[in-house]
């Protein structure tokens, strides 16, 4: 099997370059495990994972031009290219830098709440809230999804991306949940996603409907008369109108 991996040491490299290896198949190998065969057996390689199990995200990389996690994916023999996740900075060879998205990401997941939560209301939760978000838990940040959407691609200006959309749909549904979500999707682009289902596509996670959850998202936004017709695309940097309600921009 032929694995052409990118390779690119900014201290030493003016540019990335590829480096093709005869690698030795086996029955059900994952990208992962090819990546390590190159690294102990041919050239090293820098690569980041933890895990080997779809939780931590830490080894998303390209496997000929489509994003995956390389511990739960599986190669076929053949030939294949292997690169870095697009959309991020380059590190060196596989390794890229998120640490900016992933900052991001976790002030969107904030709760918003005006106190805290009472014993009281701890102890009687919304049992069927709690099991729709359920699936959510599974989400590694990865940002698979976001390096795969055309609609972020194309204009990130007006669509926050699927891993960040997914982030509003989770505090949507908490019933801890005190945040205007419905507002923060709307804002965050919803119907300039173009419900093409790639995001899940790629996602490893089945447990996450990306699509049914932007469902939800939008229906919410209907019933408070935000459609598609009357939303007008966000400016973050400045005040945006939805549905005659002037609100400052994010």
């Amino acid at each position: 099997m032929n694995i052409t991996i990118q390779k690119y040491n900014p201290s030493v490299d003016a540019a990335p370059h590829e480096e093709t290896y005869e690698v030795e198949y086996w029955e059900h190998m994952t990208v992962l495990e090819a990546i390590n065969y190159v690294n102990e057996n041919l050239d090293p390689i820098a690569f980041d994972f933890n895990c080997r199990g779809r939780i931590c995200g830490r080894c998303a990389v390209s496997l000929d031009g489509k994003p995956c996690l390389a511990c739960v994916t599986q190669i076929d023999e053949g030939s294949h290219v292997i690169s870095p996740q697009s959309g991020f900075p380059v590190i060196r060879d596989l390794v890229v830098d998120k640490g900016r998205a992933h900052e991001q990401l976790a002030l969107r997941y904030n709760r918003v709440r005006s106190k805290p939560i009472g014993e009281e209301e701890a102890m009687t939760y919304n049992v069927a809230a709690m099991q729709e978000i359920d699936g959510m838990e599974w989400c590694a940040r990865c940002m698979c999804c976001q390096s795969v959407c055309p609609a972020f691609a194309l204009d990130a200006s007006s669509y926050v991306g699927p891993a960040f959309m997914l982030a509003t749909a989770y505090r949507h549904l908490d019933p801890y949940d005190e945040g205007d979500r419905v507002l923060e999707a709307v804002q965050g682009g919803l119907w300039s996603c173009i419900m093409c289902g790639q995001c899940t596509e790629v996602c490893n996670q089945a447990e996450i409907d990306h699509v049914g959850l932007w469902t939800i998202l939008r229906d919410a936004a209907v019933q408070r008369g935000w459609d598609e017709a009357s939303v007008e695309v966000p400016d973050r940097g400045g005040s945006v109108v939805y549905a005659n309600v002037n609100i400052e921009g994010l």
